[in-house]
């Protein structure tokens, strides 16, 4: 898969391109369809297999003071977006150019630079300036413009709609099973390991640590996980927050493997979460905190 970060005006594909569009917050069931759907159209009809999105989300780069929060930041929806094998992945940088467009002026910058023959979205994507653009209007313009369209209709899972919205609702609770429900896969933070202050190891429980960004709509706390490292699944707890025991300030994701002892700074892991196990707190001591780490082990061993 080869990634394209750049302003949209300085993009130019020499292919005919299947396109999958979607801000992909989570790279949900859902999305994972939309992108199945293009990959596949693209290798029965010989065209190039393109993701399109964001780097940054519109109503985050329009409101910055707005708290946004997030499944997944760039880092780990390029690692998700890549298991499903797409030729390309374009990461527009947002900007007021580019939101300013309005949907007929991004239709023609897909057909013009992007060289798209069909478009894959969901029921729901909207489009263009003030994002007035919506499935009316692609589907309007593919008849205009000689390409076609083919939308994703709306997927619930238990009776539960599949949405960005809906997923970053229940990680804030801690409701991590019912998220990775509709998911379709366990939530995951993707990073490289950074040296922490050596605390847990001292302890005899040495921990891989990745900062973590602030955005994450992850409740802090301690989840039973599975760390993959170079492709190899190891049993794993983790705690994600700000070690309050230590007054910290930075966001950080800290996880023990079990029986395994290996060095991990700078190495890129992918860390799998499965249940909630309890929320952070802040011990009065370390002796306190290191027999309440021995209970969770247990607990997450268990599940």
């Amino acid at each position: 898969m080869k990634i394209i970060n750049e302003d949209f005006r300085n993009i130019l594909l020499d292919y005919n391109t299947t396109v999958a569009l979607g801000m992909f917050d989570g790279v949900h069931i859902a999305h994972r369809e939309i992108i199945k759907r293009a990959v596949l159209d693209a290798k029965i009809n010989k065209t190039k297999s393109v993701v399109l999105t964001f780097e940054q989300d519109p109503d985050e780069f329009l409101y910055p003071d707005k708290k946004h929060k997030i499944i997944t930041e760039n880092k780990t929806k390029i690692k998700l977006i890549e298991e499903l094998s797409p030729d390309y992945l374009i990461l527009l940088k947002t900007n007021k150019e580019l939101l300013n467009l309005n949907p007929e002026d991004f239709i023609n910058f897909l057909i013009n630079n992007i060289g798209i023959k069909k478009v894959v979205c969901g029921f729901d994507y909207k489009f263009g300036k003030k994002a007035k653009g919506n499935i009316d209007l692609l589907r309007m313009y593919a008849n205009n413009y000689g390409y076609s369209l083919e939308v994703v209709d709306e997927i619930k899972i238990n009776g539960f709609k599949v949405s960005s919205s809906a997923i970053r609702e229940k990680l804030e609770k801690g409701l991590i099973i019912e998220a990775n429900e509709l998911l379709g896969y366990e939530f995951s933070i993707y990073g490289a390991v950074e040296k922490g202050n050596q605390i847990a190891r001292e302890m005899g429980y040495p921990t891989a640590n990745i900062y973590v960004d602030d955005r994450i709509a992850l409740r802090n706390g301690v989840y039973a996980t599975k760390t993959v490292i170079n492709g190899k699944e190891y049993s794993s707890i983790s705690n994600i927050g700000i070690k309050p025991t230590f007054n910290g300030k930075q966001k950080v994701l800290e996880t023990h493997l079990f029986n395994t002892n290996i060095n991990l700074y700078g190495k890129e892991i992918m860390v799998k979460f499965l249940k909630f196990i309890r929320d952070e707190q802040k011990f009065d001591s370390i002796i306190n905190l290191k027999k309440r780490i021995q209970e969770d082990i247990i607990i997450a061993r268990n599940i």
